[in-house]
């Protein structure tokens, strides 16, 4: 492959590529040479040529902190690839990173994080581009020993999974439980909360029926798994994907911390209450064009930000007077309103449920001041930021 193409394809991928003649000459196609382990290690390049050396496919070697290089066979000598992230790192430990490769580094260049399918496909691609030949994805996984089982070993464990069930389960039970399942989701679509909640606690008595004896990780996919389709259901019911997401994420988090099954369903019920009640609060509201839906998305998602009537405008492609008149039509309400409403929304929940200060709140949700905070609050609430939180923030809180 000639210099230029090999030049341009490391352009292209954004990952540094460095030749290895024969004689072991370095040709880098990249400027950074003093941070890069390829140019920098000569134990790296030891592991990669020993790696390929058992291989005609490209060898993935999987160094320290989920950092991933390459070796790919070019004509007499050697094309290395990397390093390419699995991860984000933190500056602390790419520069561990680097001084795993010998590499002192004050200013550690940040590298790009990509999947493993990424990687993968950008292995695949530089081998087509040295006229190696193609390799399915698969084929490269298992060759480098990133898949353990193969399709025998996945179909051999999936018909011992099967039978078991059918030994141990009962099917009309199973579409039972779909059914209701099928049930749930149009309950949330439909913002029915108290029919949701109610659905979800039979279905919980179907699954601590058909689940007898499994372990704990199996009740927390059963319950992440149930907030992730309910979170969904609440998208299609007309939620934006941010604030579906927001709050899976929430219990998500909270059923991966959770020790017991109990607390895992009531997270997962809490999450279902929460995202019904949010359709149903939308449907309840009047729907204005799709100017004006998307114009509230816009505040919802940069609420905490300075926005501005142009900028809005601007992603919905109409004038900023077209907007201002619509919106106002629509809904009754100056846009400014809205904005602040929803800022008094978020500040509300703040006040409540977390310890920020009043001047902390403010700021969160960008007020200029907290004098104006008071100022907007008062509008929307009828008392005063603190008068809020001394009446509304539970007992058990903290200050």
């Amino acid at each position: 492959m000639a210099e230029n193409h090999v030049r341009l394809l490391c352009t292209v991928i954004k990952v540094d590529l460095v030749y290895e003649a024969p004689d072991r000459t370095l040709i880098p196609f990249f400027d950074s040479i003093q941070d890069s382990p390829l140019m920098q290690s000569p134990s790296l390049r030891d592991a990669l040529r020993s790696g390929i050396a058992e291989q005609k496919a490209p060898f993935i070697y999987k160094g320290p902190y989920g950092v991933f290089f390459a070796a790919l066979h070019s004509g007499e000598g050697l094309l290395l690839m990397g390093p390419m992230c699995s991860e984000k790192l933190t500056k602390l430990r790419r520069r561990q990173m680097y001084g795993s490769y010998g590499i002192d580094v004050d200013n550690a260049r940040e590298l790009r994080s990509y999947a493993l399918s990424e990687i993968r496909n950008m292995i695949l691609l530089t081998n087509l581009a040295l006229k190696n030949g193609n390799l399915e994805n698969e084929e490269l996984m298992h060759l480098n020993k990133l898949i353990n089982q193969g399709d025998k070993t996945i179909h051999t464990e999936q018909t011992r999974y099967m039978m078991n069930e059918e030994a141990e389960n009962d099917d009309e039970a199973f579409r039972h439980s779909y059914y209701e399942e099928k049930l749930l989701m149009q309950a949330i679509r439909e913002g029915r909360t108290e029919v949701a909640i109610r659905l979800a606690e039979n279905m919980d008595r179907d699954t601590g029926r058909l689940s007898s004896g499994r372990d704990l990780s199996h009740w927390r996919n059963l319950a992440i798994i149930g907030i992730a389709l309910c979170t969904r259901a609440a998208i299609e019911g007309g939620i934006s994907p941010e604030e579906g997401y927001r709050l899976s994420g929430y219990y998500i988090q909270k059923c991966d911390a959770a020790q017991d099954p109990a607390h895992m369903l009531h997270y997962r019920n809490r999450a279902i209450e929460e995202l019904t009640a949010q359709v149903q609060e939308r449907l309840e509201k009047p729907r204005g064009s799709g100017y004006v839906e998307r114009c509230k998305d816009y505040v919802r998602k940069h609420y905490r930000e300075k926005i501005y009537l142009e900028d809005i405008a601007g992603s919905l492609g109409i004038s900023p007077t077209y907007l201002s008149k619509l919106f106002k039509k629509e809904t009754g309400q100056r846009l400014q309103d809205y904005i602040n409403e929803e800022r008094v929304y978020r500040a509300s929940n703040l006040l409540i449920y977390s310890p920020l200060s009043l001047q902390e709140i403010a700021e969160y949700v960008n007020f200029p001041n907290q004098s104006y905070f008071g100022k907007i609050f008062r509008q929307f609430r009828h008392m005063t930021p603190r008068e809020y939180r001394d009446r509304y923030t539970p007992s058990e809180a903290t200050e």
